[in-house]
């Protein structure tokens, strides 16, 4: 069966979290996300920084100590931009290094879905890459209610 699942919430933690949307094995679903930032693809902020999760969603019938499979049929961005940031996670930085983090420096990039590329704007004039979909974060619940961060993830 085909479910379209329409995400009203995300987190930035995998497990912990009562399931948005139950299914059964086997069913297929469709749904969107939001980018790292927590931005939509409308331009509204939504959701927690680093890297916001859809779900999570429940697999009736499995167990823990279950193996999942989940196949994705298709990944495509849903905007005509991207960007990155040269931020370093201050968790891994020297404890009260007052120049350790930056604030939100970031690139943006234009992307070409014809030709497969991203041009940054407002940067390198002549910097130009190779895109290719790539899924940031995924995972199933850990065992005993743990919450494992997704802000370094992806």
């Amino acid at each position: 069966m085909e479910h379209n699942f329409s995400p009203t919430k995300y987190y930035s933690t995998i497990g912990s979290h009562d399931p948005e949307f139950k299914v059964a094995s086997g069913d297929t679903i469709v749904t969107t996300t939001i980018d790292a930032g927590g931005w939509h693809a409308n331009g509204e902020f939504i959701g927690p920084r680093g890297n916001p999760q859809t779900g999570p969603i429940y697999v009736e019938g499995a167990e823990p100590g279950d193996t999942l499979k989940v196949r994705f049929d298709k990944i495509w961005p849903n905007r005509s931009h991207g960007f990155c940031s040269p931020r370093i996670a201050p968790h891994v930085l020297e404890p009260g290094d007052p120049n350790a983090v930056k604030t939100d420096e970031r690139l943006t990039f234009r992307l070409d879905f014809e030709n497969n590329t991203a041009t940054a704007e407002g940067g390198p004039t002549d910097l130009t890459v190779p895109i290719q979909p790539m899924l940031g974060c995924f995972g199933v619940a850990p065992a005993r209610d743990q919450a494992i961060s997704t802000a370094t993830s992806g």
